[in-house]
């Protein structure tokens, strides 16, 4: 059975560096960069089951990435990493979940587990319809 590949795009080598070891731990295959436009470049040209993307990033903020990615494969879900607990709304139009960069490990990985069950196609239909309500 093949492992679920994650990709963590992170400006901040030391919290990417984290992340990708404690989702190895738990039997992902990681794709990691510290550039949106790479970033980028790796979600068109491989397969990943989910993102997993920080806001703020110096070339390029992480809801233009998640917007383009969303162009390229909506189906992929991608969750929106911040320092900062509230990010404006909008900055999560192209995201399908946000967590805190401070939750606790534990917490994190859950939050990973449950982006990735979240990703029926089922599921997926109705995210895109409750979006298109809310935005009515």
């Amino acid at each position: 059975m093949r492992k679920q590949t994650i990709l963590c795009v992170d400006d901040e080598e030391n919290g990417l560096e984290g992340r990708e070891s404690l989702l190895r731990q738990h039997g992902y295959e990681v794709v990691a960069t510290t550039s949106g436009r790479e970033g980028l470049d790796l979600f068109e040209s491989g397969t990943v089951d989910a993102v997993i993307l920080d806001y703020r990033m110096p070339e390029m903020m992480g809801d233009v990435v998640a917007a383009r990615m969303k162009q390229l494969k909506p189906e992929v879900p991608i969750m929106m990493l911040s320092a900062h607990d509230a990010l404006p709304p909008a900055a999560l139009n192209a995201s399908d979940t946000f967590l805190s960069k401070s939750v606790p490990p534990g917490q994190f990985v859950d939050a990973v587990a449950d982006l990735l069950t979240a990703r029926s196609p089922f599921f997926y239909r109705w995210l895109q319809n409750w979006k298109r309500r809310l935005s009515a």
